[in-house]
């Protein structure tokens, strides 16, 4: 065979095996495009979209609980978009002991977490479950600050605070050893604002509202910080709101304030 001719035979062989795998693929395309939505099917109009939906974050908590200090980290993040609120009713319906709440958290205290097939309560690991989802601890050292901090706010300084046999002895080292702290940065971490002043600070806004017979004049860095906290707009909006409702409804009994700052209440 002529080389020249023997080039048209292959070109015409390989032409008619591209033409046929060609017409393969559209009818594949084909089936597989009409069990689209009309929406993601190709070659619609360009002002056509889709929206991919996503599982929200679920917090369930009640204003009288300290889930209202997850509240006021969310709300520092602008991540209320992400995340659902459920507020229970812990009075009449006491829902937070329901069969169904009780598989979120076993003890039926508020508040609680959902995120898909992971459960979480207690508020101090709350704030570093969300504070670790969103990018804002991003080191082994920032996280071990971030732990130490609500380690200590939920443990040692609300005890040394809201409990009546500790107080006497224990809020007035707390409160000074924080003070000197505050007295050389304007954040308990440095110069910007954390979780970690969410931690501590939501228990410092507390103390005027349950604790109204407490003197802290002595402890001016401590007042001032406070005063730059409850001005942000998302911790007026949440714990300074709970703090100033539960001043105006008057003073709790020593033997309650612990109980109410624990969020059993």
């Amino acid at each position: 065979v002529h080389p020249i001719e023997h080039r048209r035979v292959a070109n015409a062989n390989y032409t008619c095996v591209a033409s046929e795998r060609l017409g393969t693929m559209q009818s594949i395309f084909a089936r597989t495009t009409a069990f689209r939505p009309a929406s993601v099917r190709p070659g619609r109009s360009s002002r056509t979209t889709t929206t991919r939906a996503y599982a929200k974050l679920k917090l369930y908590s009640n204003p009288a609980t300290r889930g209202q200090i997850c509240l006021w980290y969310i709300k520092e993040l602008n991540k209320e978009d992400e995340v659902e609120i459920i507020d229970l009713d812990m009075k009449e319906k006491r829902e937070h002991k329901s069969p169904e709440f009780m598989k979120i958290n076993p003890f039926g205290k508020l508040p609680a977490l959902v995120d898909g097939d992971m459960t979480l309560y207690e508020s101090g690991a709350m704030l570093l479950y969300l504070a670790d989802k969103w990018g804002q601890l991003p080191t082994p050292a920032a996280r071990a600050k971030a732990a130490q901090w609500a380690l200590f706010a939920n443990s040692t300084f609300s005890q040394g605070v809201f409990m009546e046999a500790l107080r006497e002895k224990q809020m007035p080292v707390l409160m000074q050893t924080l003070d000197n702290i505050l007295a050389t940065r304007p954040y308990i971490e440095g110069e910007q604002f954390t979780v970690c002043d969410v931690a501590i600070g939501a228990y410092l806004l507390y103390i005027p509202a349950f604790l109204p017979q407490a003197d802290l004049s002595p402890y001016k860095n401590v007042t001032a910080y406070m005063q730059r906290l409850a001005a942000r707009p998302a911790c007026s909006a949440t714990v300074a709101a709970r703090a100033q409702a539960r001043k105006a409804e008057g003073t709790t009994p020593p033997a309650m304030a612990a109980s109410a700052a624990n969020g059993s209440k």
